[in-house]
């Protein structure tokens, strides 16, 4: 997303300086996925776009849903007026689905294994750069999209790096860090933690 460094003054007291971001929605530059429309009930159109975010705080958003594996999985879009219940039972199911075979015996198989439903370039560029960063919170949130005509699940954007950098006081100081991040982080909705061993 598109971003901008700003110092903060409040009353002419200097409180920081802060990153000022875009939000991360469904768009041609941003997230490049079709917007799904209310008739999009049937394949292929009801196969994308979709935008995720396994969540840990999802329980408080209005279209949600946790996976068998247990992960808590927010819909960011469709949005949640617009979603029908054809489209969310779809995209939950097929979360599922990603997720069973991430964890079945045949994973690394690589016609029917994992990377048809883990688009696994985008993948690997989130978690190293979730892991160089040292950011706790890509166990917190971790963002992913589905395109249209596509069985895999992309991953990304990166976001919400407050906590990276020697920010936290669970990987502080991160070059002291005894292992990988995702390793000795605690965090709830272990998003990348439970599949980084896997992939």
């Amino acid at each position: 997303p598109w971003c901008q460094l700003v110092d903060v003054l409040v009353n002419g007291e200097f409180r920081g300086t802060y990153q000022f971001t875009d939000q991360v929605t469904v768009d041609k530059d941003r997230i490049p996925v079709p917007e799904l429309l209310p008739e999009d009930n049937e394949l292929p159109a009801l196969s994308g776009g979709y935008f995720l975010e396994m969540d840990a705080l999802a329980g408080g958003e209005p279209c949600h849903f946790t996976s068998q594996r247990g992960i808590p999985v927010t819909v960011k879009s469709p949005d949640s007026d617009a979603i029908t219940p054809v489209q969310r039972q779809y995209i939950e199911q097929h979360f599922n689905l990603m997720e069973s075979t991430l964890y079945s015996d045949n994973y690394l198989d690589p016609e029917d294994g994992y990377r048809r439903y883990i688009d696994a370039d985008s993948y690997m560029r989130h978690f190293l750069c979730s892991e160089f960063c040292a950011n706790s919170d890509m166990y917190w949130s971790c963002y992913l999209y589905k395109n249209r005509d596509e069985d895999a699940f992309h991953i990304g954007p990166v976001w919400d790096v407050n906590l990276g950098f020697d920010n936290d006081g669970r990987s502080y100081p991160n070059r002291q860090a005894p292992d990988w991040t995702y390793r000795h982080v605690v965090s709830y909705a272990g998003t990348i933690r439970q599949w980084a061993d896997r992939i």
